[in-house]
């Protein structure tokens, strides 16, 4: 038996703390749910980035819209068999709201043209391996932490950012957006990460975590950057699509902390898989300490409703009930509702 907890930072870590009990039923026992358009969205605007970036590269111009919809509608086949499915919107829905997030009025926004004109890398693998004490992590010695880093820029010319992440506590990887504005100069360099949603997302404070551990595991390759920027390429206000977030010495060490102890807690779940799935519970997991109606946000009923464990879910089946009186069971945990099941 191997030694080794391979873990994915989006697909594993994120989504074990969005909700452990579909997590584990996902990755354990292959329930994987019949609607995924975030997913969807989230592989065609990493896949066009990256399209775009070669493109350039290769011709010296911006590809045109056109070309763009060609390439996504090629995409949306190879994820399509891959298993990832949009039962709710349909392939041009979905491919013409990616294109219209990148290039509204038929040309490409400043930030995507940022990007691509000074991409090093437009996908750069993550793979680092951490040495653990087994006592901690269920038996196993080493965790190997994988990802994929969309973006390390070299800006040609300078940028401004009209957000700036400010750290609260350091040590503990906490801190807060504000207004304060920041800058890029010719020669910085820089680690972005794409996020197919709005800057509102209840979820920011996790993705600001995330793209500042992959910092520190490119640090040994790249060195420190002079900032992470995450990049939401769905939010419609251009004053909040951009996030600075100035990386130091502290922020490091204390990111590479953070992820490690989710890893633990990951690995907790997974022996309580082995033992009683039943055991597992439901709802975000930053709200673990309240009730079972409160741990399930807004973004995770959309999660919610396309689970195939939630007919037996009590922490979403109080959720739905939360705030009403109703007889029976709600549509969306009846079992005999062909309508939707």
């Amino acid at each position: 038996m191997s030694d080794v907890i391979e873990v994915s930072y989006t697909g594993d870590l994120l989504a074990h703390r969005r909700c452990p009990r579909a997590w584990a039923y996902e990755k354990h026992v292959g329930m994987h749910p019949y609607e995924q358009v975030q997913a969807m969205e989230g592989h065609l605007i990493h896949h066009a980035m990256e399209w775009l970036t070669k493109q350039h590269r290769e011709t010296g111009a911006h590809a045109s819209r056109e070309a763009l919809e060609a390439q996504l509608h090629q995409y949306f086949r190879v994820l399509w068999g891959r298993g990832i499915r949009t039962t709710f919107r349909s392939r041009d829905e979905v491919i013409t709201a990616v294109a219209d997030h990148l290039y509204p009025d038929g040309q490409p926004l400043p930030e995507v043209v940022a990007v691509v004109e000074g991409a090093l890398h437009e996908e750069y693998p993550l793979r680092s391996v951490r040495q653990v004490l087994p006592e901690r992590f269920g038996g196993k010695s080493r965790i190997l932490l994988t990802g994929v880093l969309d973006v390390v820029v070299q800006q040609k010319g300078n940028l401004d950012y009209r957000r700036t992440w400010e750290w609260t506590d350091p040590g503990q990887v906490q801190g807060r957006v504000t207004t304060q504005r920041d800058s890029a100069h010719a020669g910085d360099l820089e680690i972005w990460d794409y996020k197919g949603t709005r800057a509102s997302t209840e979820y920011l404070d996790d993705y600001v975590r995330q793209v500042v551990t992959y910092a520190a595991l490119l640090e040994d390759r790249v060195g420190l950057p002079a900032r992470c920027v995450l990049f939401f390429v769905n939010e419609p206000d251009r004053d909040l699509r951009l996030l600075s977030i100035p990386v130091t010495r502290e922020v490091i060490d204390g990111s590479v902390t953070w992820t490690l102890e989710q890893v633990r807690e990951l690995r907790q779940t997974v022996l309580l898989m082995q033992q009683d799935p039943l055991a597992i519970e439901g709802g975000d997991i930053r709200r673990r300490d309240q009730p079972p109606a409160e741990r399930v946000t807004d973004d995770l009923k959309k999660q919610c409703t396309a689970c195939g464990q939630r007919f037996d879910c009590t922490t979403y089946a109080s959720a739905l009930a939360n705030g009403r009186r109703q007889q029976g069971v709600h549509p969306d945990i009846d079992i005999r509702n062909i309508n939707k099941n």
